[in-house]
Parts: C-alpha cells; structure tokens; sequence
C-alpha cells in the first residue's frame, strides 16, 4: 500500500520555497513532534470510522439488494459481517445458501480510500489546510 505513495513523494518536482527553509539540525529527530500529532490523529479517526462502521455498520450502511438485507422486509440495511450476533447465536444459520454479507467488503473499501486520502494528506507537513495544492 505505501509503495505507490513512496513512488509518488520521489518522483515530486522540488520546489523553490524548501531553499527558504533552515538546514535541519544533525540531531534532530527524522520524525518530528508535528509528524507524530499527524500519525497520532489520522490513526485514531481511522480506527474509529472503522471500527464503528465494523461492529454497527448494519444500522447505517444501506444495501440495494434485498436479498442481501439483514431483516429482508423491514430493513434497508447490510447484513453484518460478523458470525454470531451479540448474543452467541449463529447469524448464518438461516442463510447459508445466500451467502456472506457484503458488510465487510464495505469496511475494506472505507479502509482502501481513508488511506488513499492520507497519503494525499502525507504531502503537506506544515498544517497546510489545501492539501491539493499542486495535484
């Protein structure tokens, strides 16, 4: 997943304002307070829009197929991912011949952008609020 962010931060034409930053220092730190404040943040939003949309994803995320529904008449939504339902019982049992969900399809396609848009984001290191700025 990095290799392409990595080849796209190498190939990154300079530019002329990184002659009007100071040298860095011999012994300063390769990763900066300011880079852990971004890791720190972006690591926390992402494992709680993942883990929300993993463990309650089958109240919001709607599904346009209704055989794939989770109560099939009266909801709207995804059946979950998860083998049992909260209280032990098998959530498969009465629908083995269907199939799995496509619940956790959703959770990995969410995780796939969220980190298409941090590698984006990983080009601006000094809190710059356009981070499509010369895209």
């Amino acid at each position: 997943m990095d290799s392409l962010a990595a080849l796209a931060l190498a190939t990154e034409m300079p530019k002329p304002e990184l002659l009007n930053r100071p040298p860095q220092n011999r012994n300063d730190y390769i990763v900066t307070r300011k880079m852990v404040k971004h890791i720190l943040g972006i690591g926390l939003y992402q494992n709680i829009v993942l883990f929300t949309s993993l463990f309650a994803g089958e109240y919001f995320i709607l599904e346009p197929v209704e055989k794939w529904r989770y109560d099939r008449k009266e909801s709207k939504y995804v059946y979950p991912g998860r083998l049992e339902n909260w209280s032990g019982e098998p959530l498969y049992a009465k629908h083995e011949k269907d199939g799995a969900s496509r619940h956790m399809t959703w959770v990995f396609t969410l995780f796939v952008i969220m980190q298409i848009f941090n590698m984006i984001c990983s080009k601006k290191l000094n809190d710059e609020w356009n981070i499509f700025a010369g895209v």
